[in-house]
């Protein structure tokens, strides 16, 4: 699997994910009782996070689901609420304009933002962030403290309180039995092999959960994640064949 296989800018540099022009990629199917979702997902990492919903995308056949990856957005969820929201304006500006891409969704059913909570409550821009997604309907799939403890429940169980990624990425190596990066290469090689565990790491999320909800733990309770949501969401994009 090759890392950026997607439209994005970073840096001043883009890349192109190479997929199908036919237009009934986003097609609602006739008579479907359920129709076929546009979701889009905005990430604040520029690696991990694409990489494991792209490899989701895959194992499910999605032609519905797209990732813009906005580096600018670290620490501030604010900020990739925003992009997000610029993007369903783009989107559907181009729609009006008869200039959008064949292959690319018209408007998007939902908005989803990924980030980690460390640098937002350490900036104190958390509460803030959250609080102007919510306002504009954005939704949100937060880690705490990182995107790797939503990894590590697939391979672990764990409440144990991690401060940073520096916390987590110890645990998370013990159980993968390697060294884990944020880069292609080994996002590339341990990624995909989780996914079949996914069923696994959402009932863990939802313990973790659960657990915090009883304790009263203030937000963002450490250790927790929402992944588990906007992967509900996109399994629900997915034929019922795929899920």
């Amino acid at each position: 699997m090759v890392c950026l296989e997607r439209r994005i800018t970073v840096a001043g540099k883009k890349w192109k994910k190479h997929i199908s022009s036919d237009p009934k990629s986003f097609r609602r199917p006739r008579g479907s009782k359920r129709p076929a979702q546009a979701i889009l997902i905005v990430t604040e990492g520029e690696v991990t996070e694409p990489v494991y919903f792209e490899a989701l995308k895959q194992k499910l056949a999605l032609q519905t689901v797209e990732i813009e990856v906005v580096g600018a957005g670290k620490g501030d969820p604010r900020k990739l609420a925003e992009a997000a929201l610029e993007e369903l304006k783009k989107r559907k500006k181009e729609n009006r304009n008869g200039t959008l891409g064949l292959s690319k969704a018209p408007s998007f059913d939902e908005l989803w933002i990924v980030f980690d909570t460390d640098v937002p409550v350490e900036h104190g821009k958390f509460h803030d962030g959250v609080a102007f997604a919510e306002a504009k309907g954005v939704k949100i799939a937060d880690s705490s403290p990182c995107f790797e403890y939503w990894l590590l429940l697939h391979l672990d169980y764990t409440t144990a309180q991690m401060a940073r990624f520096a916390d987590v990425k110890p645990r998370l190596e013990a159980q993968l039995k390697s060294e884990y990066a944020k880069n292609c290469k080994h996002s590339a090689q341990q990624i995909p092999p989780l996914l079949k565990l996914l069923k696994i790491a959402v009932e863990r999320a939802v313990k973790v959960r659960q657990m915090h909800e009883e304790a009263g733990t203030s937000p963002p309770p450490n250790p927790s994640t929402n992944v588990d949501l906007l992967i509900l969401t996109i399994q629900d994009a997915a034929s019922p064949a795929n899920t």
